[in-house]
């Protein structure tokens, strides 16, 4: 017979060989079923969910680049004028609505006064492209002085026709050979915000024309500034109020009223008084 208040011990049958066995089979194989879904399913999913994320921002990149092509303007083409006689710079960028300063930078020139008949000229239509900027480099000082004779200005109007012409090419005068300047027209007649006379240099010297005059039938004379008109250049000497030398190889009389009329005998006549050139206003 038991006793009374003891405990009933419960004694646990060890592990047979054939349970470990078991037991270690089926973790290798839970093992290999978890290698497996990993190379199948999981590491191909990944893949997949990368690739658009790489390629979908270069194919955006790639569509806006080309966009962005075909909104560029195209260049300007520009046009090329052959210089005739009674050309001015101030006239071609009048004709071609063209700013001076643009045909002046796009033909290299120094001197707006010296137009050659028969020169090709650049006129920039559009604007001058930015790949043709060029900077001049600042003149490095020196401690010598450089020989100045100061031109022969008697008031504020001559001094701004010496600047323009002051920027004559690096080259010998022509200071030989015919002398040939002439009155090639007056435009507007009646109009004093039109009328104009255009002066030509025909021969093939510089002409100096300070100190000449040109004057009317009526006793209107223009006493020209400092100013010197290349061979093949172009003067124009307005009636109405305006600034000489602006824009370059433009003159004013200061007039209010218009001071020609028709059958109007026009004369020019250098610094000795002897007279160059007539002109007799058309009808």
């Amino acid at each position: 017979m038991a006793r009374k208040g003891m405990a009933t011990v419960e004694v646990k049958q060890p592990m047979t060989r054939k349970q470990m066995a078991f037991i270690i089979a089926l973790n290798a194989v839970i093992s290999t079923l978890i290698t497996l879904l990993l190379v199948l399913v999981i590491l191909p999913a990944l893949h997949v969910t990368t690739v658009p994320r790489s390629t979908t921002p270069t194919s955006s990149v790639a569509e806006r680049i080309t966009q962005s092509a075909s909104e560029v303007s195209p260049t300007p083409t520009p046009v090329i004028h052959v210089v005739q006689a009674g050309d001015t710079i101030s006239g071609l960028a009048l004709k071609y609505d063209v700013p001076a300063e643009d045909i002046m930078a796009a033909n290299n020139l120094q001197n707006p006064n010296f137009l050659q008949v028969g020169t090709e000229l650049i006129i920039p239509v559009g604007g001058l492209p930015q790949a043709t900027a060029t900077f001049t480099p600042a003149p490095t000082p020196t401690d010598t002085p450089l020989p100045f004779n100061p031109p022969s200005v008697e008031t504020a109007t001559a001094e701004a026709v010496a600047i323009a012409t002051a920027t004559a090419p690096s080259t010998p005068l022509p200071l030989t050979g015919e002398l040939k300047i002439v009155i090639s027209e007056i435009i507007g007649v009646g109009d004093v915000n039109q009328e104009r006379v255009v002066i030509l240099n025909q021969g093939d010297r510089l002409a100096d024309m300070q100190g000449w005059t040109l004057s009317d039938a009526h006793g209107n004379v223009y006493t020209f500034p400092n100013f010197r008109l290349w061979a093949g250049g172009s003067a124009t000497v307005h009636t109405r109020i305006g600034q000489d030398g602006n824009p370059p190889a433009n003159f004013y009389w200061g007039k209010l009223e218009a001071i020609w009329s028709p059958s109007e005998v026009a004369t020019l006549k250098n610094s000795l008084g002897e007279v160059i050139a007539t002109y007799t206003v058309g009808p």
